[in-house]
């Protein structure tokens, strides 16, 4: 088979592509990027767990819950990052409230 230079152009763009198939097996990888509100990874986090504790007959072991239990436990911190967050936004108001972070509106104390 000849290769022309166009075919090698293709398989380069292939190779950089986000859903290259790896090696020799016909699994496809990629990313995606969602946006979820923190309600909405909640909800995600709730029938994940549903999912996770149903009891599946003629299985014994547990591995099918594995890549279940790994996405709940990063769902589970990424709403922690939206607690710490949310904290620091509520800390941040405060100081600006109370001109700590804005030295021209402070007074002199010792009057």
């Amino acid at each position: 088979m000849v290769h022309s230079k166009v075919d090698h152009e293709k398989d380069r763009r292939l190779q950089k592509s986000p859903l290259h198939k790896e090696g020799g097996n016909n699994m496809i990888h990629g990313t995606a990027l969602i946006k979820f509100t923190r309600s909405e990874i909640q909800l995600l986090i709730n029938s994940l767990h549903m999912s996770i504790s149903t009891v599946v007959p003629c299985v014994e072991n547990g591995e099918w819950k594995k890549p279940y239990e790994k996405i709940q436990g990063d769902l589970q911190k990424v709403v922690g990052q939206f607690i710490e967050k949310e904290r620091e936004i509520r800390i941040s108001g405060t100081k600006e409230e109370t001109g700590a972070n804005n030295p021209e509106e402070c007074y002199d104390c010792s009057d």
